[in-house]
């Protein structure tokens, strides 16, 4: 039986060879996953140094494919990381070398100058943070850098037949119940059961207005008013007599009337959505009608709605006559972020982790706003899902969304 003697390899393959395994052990690349061209036998057999013929050839695909045109030199000088940097923060780095290095790049004269500038920093501090010396942590940094020079695909990608295609479009997005909806719900049952005021109040962006929708929809003796910054008492009234059936008449006072009377021994319940941005004497009219058809008044609005009812005197009447108003709320929860992230992509979008602290993580990114996510993140992560659908959705990517898409830094 013969042996074949391996190959002796050259101090710059030799060193070559090291610096490949390097970089796939902190990108947690196998041999399986190289895309270079060459058999899996000799690309294994290039990187544990047992070939038994020259393997010059695979070594120059799988360095062209890890770092295009780089020299031994820079990427010497891009691995000696300090401890600051953890091993997601080496693996960025190496990204972000790589990028600048592309064709793509140089065409757009982008360099780590020009990056300094577009950050407000220091040429030396962006050195320092690609060179692995910056002190302090990097990784805010590093994301932010990654968000200037990789920014997310947008293209619309194409159906496919194998693979479902999911989008989001504004106007257009399903009811998924979370925390709000429900405690919306609740409030409404309330001032309807109890014949009084209800209060709900919460910031901007947490699906209010979705879930009242949704409580009519269910609730057909439900009369939902959509306030606004021009609604008044007379358009109260004027919303009111519409949905009621009535015949307007020029009086007022007589308008009020007829919805009294056409509201009294029911089980109606009136809604006013964006009671905070009225005008001051458009709540004056569902005061009167509420203690005199003896029905139920819903308000919901942001949480300057609380500081209306609670410190302008020409409130107080309203305030002494609420039932339910629980404490305004600020942020959906942990739960409510992933129900609507997994309901909305359909399952389609492929998650590079999935665990408790993925999802904190992602609800501290969209700072606890449904909307946020729902409008402003998730159809850039569909359309990146749609286009890649092998590509798993990390940290990094997200960060990439939000620094050069939505125009807001790391996290």
């Amino acid at each position: 039986m013969s042996y074949k003697i391996p190959f002796t390899y050259t101090d710059e393959q030799t060193l070559r060879v090291e610096l490949i395994n390097q970089e796939m052990d902190t990108l947690g690349l196998t041999p399986e996953k190289l895309t270079c061209g060459f058999a899996l036998q000799s690309i294994k057999e290039a990187l544990t140094f047992k070939c038994t013929i020259n393997p010059q050839k695979v070594i120059d695909a799988i360095w062209a494919e890890l770092f295009d045109i780089a020299s031994i030199e820079e990427i010497q000088k891009r691995n000696g990381f300090n401890r600051a940097y953890s091993k997601a923060d080496r693996e960025l780095c190496t990204r972000i070398c790589l990028r600048l290095q592309s064709p793509e790049m140089r065409d757009q004269n982008i360099t780590s100058a020009s990056i300094a500038k577009s950050m407000g920093k220091s040429a030396a501090t962006i050195s320092q943070l690609l060179n692995g010396k910056y002190g302090a942590n990097p990784s805010k940094h590093l994301h932010d850098i990654w968000g200037l020079i990789s920014p997310a695909e947008l293209e619309q990608s194409k159906q496919t037949e194998e693979r479902k295609h999911v989008s989001i479009v504004y106007g257009k997005v399903p009811f998924i119940p979370t925390s709000t909806s429900k405690l919306i719900a609740m409030a409404c049952d309330q001032a309807r059961q109890r014949r009084r005021f209800s209060v709900f109040a919460g910031q901007a962006g947490l699906g209010k207005t979705k879930g009242i929708n949704e409580y009519c929809r269910h609730n057909k003796e439900a009369i939902l008013i959509a306030g606004s910054e021009q609604t008044s008492s007379a358009q109260v009234l004027d919303q009111l007599i519409l949905a009621l059936g009535l015949s307007r008449c020029p009086s007022a006072y007589k308008n009020m009337q007829k919805i009294i009377m056409a509201l009294r021994d029911t089980d109606r319940l009136i809604i006013l959505d964006e009671a905070d941005k009225c005008k001051p004497n458009a709540l004056d009219p569902l005061r009167t009608i509420s203690d005199q058809a003896i029905v139920g008044v819903t308000l919901v609005g942001n949480i300057q709605l609380v500081d209306k009812l609670q410190t302008q005197e020409r409130y107080e009447l309203i305030a002494s006559r609420v039932c339910f108003w629980p404490k305004p709320i600020g942020q959906v929860t942990v739960e409510d972020i992933k129900t609507l992230f997994v309901e909305l992509t359909e399952g389609t979008v492929n998650l590079a982790n999935n665990d408790a602290s993925w999802w904190q993580w992602l609800h501290k990114r969209v700072e606890g706003n449904a909307r946020e996510l729902v409008e402003n993140l998730l159809p850039h992560v569909l359309n990146h899902a749609n286009k890649k659908p092998g590509v798993a959705i990390d940290k990094l990517l997200i960060n990439g969304i939000f620094s050069s898409v939505l125009n807001k830094p790391a996290v």
